[in-house]
């Protein structure tokens, strides 16, 4: 291991040279973050099962939804609120397709995400971008919290700022 010394004020610092270990975590934490964007992505396969089941659900129902509005006397073929069972059914699949949307959307883009900081940590750039997105990836429990508390150590080593031209 190579060190670098500079003058500070009547002494020496040593500062660490970036080395091989280095940069075999820099790989290691590439790699890591390539394999949570494919768990991320297969996060969105239960988003779209359920949004299925919602809707074949739905479709099988029709719009017989007594049990669900309750039979209200004078108010036939309404719920408490006035709408139709019609209506009722159209916002029902209305709610289950954004939410099939948002929740396909939420995976496709965390696991883009995630690959372009694998993609920037190999090439050794955007160091703050890959800083503070291990910071968020510890919320993504159980394997992003690993990867993210990884990201953190390994990101903060002025060693491996040099790498990435930071400081």
């Amino acid at each position: 291991m190579g060190w670098r010394h500079s003058t500070i004020c009547n002494g020496y610092r040593l500062e660490e040279e970036p080395n091989a270990e280095d940069r075999e975590h820099l790989s290691a934490l590439s790699i890591g973050h390539f394999i949570l964007a494919g768990v991320a992505l297969l996060g969105g396969i239960p988003t779209l099962m359920f949004g299925v089941a919602g809707a074949k659900l739905i479709d099988e129902v029709g719009t017989d939804f007594s049990m669900a509005m309750g039979e209200i006397p004078g108010q036939a073929g309404t719920d408490a609120f006035g709408g139709s069972p019609e209506a009722m059914a159209q916002d029902l699949n209305t709610l289950i397709m954004t939410m099939i949307v948002g929740g396909l959307l939420i995976a496709i883009i965390s696991a883009v995400h995630l690959a372009v900081v694998g993609v920037q940590i190999r090439k050794r750039r955007w160091w703050t971008f890959c800083y503070l997105t291990g910071w968020g990836e510890c919320l993504m429990f159980p394997f992003g919290t690993v990867l993210g508390i990884f990201t953190i150590i390994v990101l903060a080593r002025p060693s491996v700022k040099r790498l990435f031209g930071v400081q």
